[in-house]
């Protein structure tokens, strides 16, 4: 195989979603950490010699997703090594105070800020890995992970399609490429799909889905359901930093603009909304994103019981889009892949 980029940078097709569960399980465990300590009046594992700092258990879970990277072979374990590193990686940066200060000092005050920097040039990062197409040999080695998922049961059609239809879209067609599609295309000569029960409760959810957004007036209530999220945040971040004395400060001018930045990409969303579902959600996305990674950390900097919902409720609705729009590309993959069908038999 001709490869035109180096051999250790070759993508998974997955990559743009784990390293977004990466991001948000890291900012959702800073948030839930601080949250916890002030509640419990920051409790202290040691004695008066002895502290075991909240940084040892994130490096652990840290481990923990390395062993499960280098040890295990089950392409589905990559997704728990997302969550399990991006709540450890959150617990690890929470105590950058301590980290930079010579006293030690998990309260200092530049500390919020520094954290969002971090995850600010990570969002980056992994913005420019996944925007790069793919390459003939990215197109292989995702179709041998497909086979490697069909040989112990977990499979899914879409993903076998989307496989397929790398393959095609990168022209791939050296000796590996054409037996990797030949086996991918051979439905009947592939282990039977055992999905796992979360791989179900998933499938339940999309068809679910599904079914309800044939209905004639669903798109005017994702409409209006944005809109209104939208409106909410931003008069809700305004009011906030007011506050009955101005916008005054690095953190609340944050929350202000990162709001009203959030708010205006939601907006494009539903302009896009009529004609073109899956690129709305992804604006819709980006605009939960970026209160998620921006406003939220500077909300709770500010206000910590406010903080937490907001992160919870943006949470929620970002998880709802990631299934709505990974269930409009299963539809669209497999209605593609029915009419080429049709098309070839004629």
């Amino acid at each position: 195989m001709s490869t035109t980029i180096p051999r250790f940078a070759l993508r998974s097709s997955e990559s743009g979603r784990r390293l977004d569960l990466f991001l948000v399980c890291a900012v959702g465990s800073v948030i839930g950490n601080r949250v916890f300590l002030i509640i419990t009046g920051y409790p202290q594992l040691g004695n008066g010699t002895l502290h075991i700092s909240h940084a040892i258990w994130g490096a652990l879970m840290m481990v923990i997703a390395i062993v499960f990277s280098i040890s295990f072979l089950a392409p589905n374990n990559r997704t728990f090594i997302a969550f399990i590193g991006g709540c450890g990686f959150g617990w690890f940066i929470d105590e950058l105070g301590k980290f930079i200060t010579r006293d030690v000092n998990y309260f200092f005050q530049p500390t919020i800020a520094l954290i969002y920097i971090v995850f600010i040039a990570m969002y980056l990062v992994f913005r420019s890995i996944e925007r790069r197409e793919y390459t003939a040999d990215e197109a292989v080695l995702n179709g041998l992970e497909a086979l490697k998922s069909a040989a112990i049961g977990e499979l899914s059609e879409p993903r076998r399609v989307a496989a397929m239809a790398l393959l095609d879209q990168t022209g791939a067609d050296d000796a590996v490429a054409v037996h990797v599609r030949a086996v991918l295309g051979d439905v009947t000569g592939l282990p039977a799909a055992r999905p796992n029960r979360f791989e179900r409760a998933g499938r339940s959810i999309r068809r679910w889905y599904l079914g309800l957004s044939v209905r004639r007036w669903f798109t005017r209530i994702v409409t209006w359901w944005f809109v209104v999220v939208g409106s909410l945040q931003f008069v809700a971040a305004v009011v906030l930093s007011l506050d009955h004395r101005g916008i005054r400060g690095f953190e609340e001018w944050a929350i202000v603009i990162s709001s009203g930045v959030s708010g205006a990409l939601i907006i494009v969303g539903v302009v896009r909304l009529r004609h073109h579902r899956i690129e709305a959600y992804r604006w819709f996305e980006r605009g939960i994103l970026v209160q998620i990674f921006v406003t939220q950390v500077f909300e709770f900097a500010q206000e910590q019981v406010s903080g937490i919902f907001g992160l919870a409720f943006n949470l929620l609705v970002w998880i709802s889009l990631r299934l709505m729009i990974r269930a409009e590309l299963e539809r669209q993959l497999v209605e593609a892949d029915a009419v080429a069908s049709l098309d070839s038999s004629e």
